[in-house]
């Protein structure tokens, strides 16, 4: 296979396949991989999150909540998981 063929797939997603993993929280990471959560969800995990327990994955937030935080590092995450634990309990 050519080297200029490689991942050109992800060139037709948006982003390029990069976002913010729900389950971890990394910003700008290849969103490569489905987990299912127990309510039949799908959300797009990172190659980490990828083998995450299920009650980790059912812990997580939706994608969609994901994209609407314009939270991104390290710096952030803090404020970032305290606004996840708003979400999941008003849930």
């Amino acid at each position: 296979m050519a080297k200029s063929k490689r991942g050109r797939a992800l060139w037709n997603v948006p982003s390029r396949g990069r976002g913010t993993c729900p389950v971890c929280f990394t910003t700008r990471t290849k969103l490569l991989y489905t987990a299912v959560k127990e309510d039949g969800t799908s959300l797009s995990v990172c190659k980490r999150c990828n083998n995450a327990s299920q009650t980790t994955i059912d812990s997580s937030v939706s994608n969609a909540v994901v994209a609407r935080i314009p939270y991104r590092g390290a710096k952030r995450r803090k404020a970032f998981f305290e606004q996840k634990k708003q979400l999941t309990s008003a849930q």
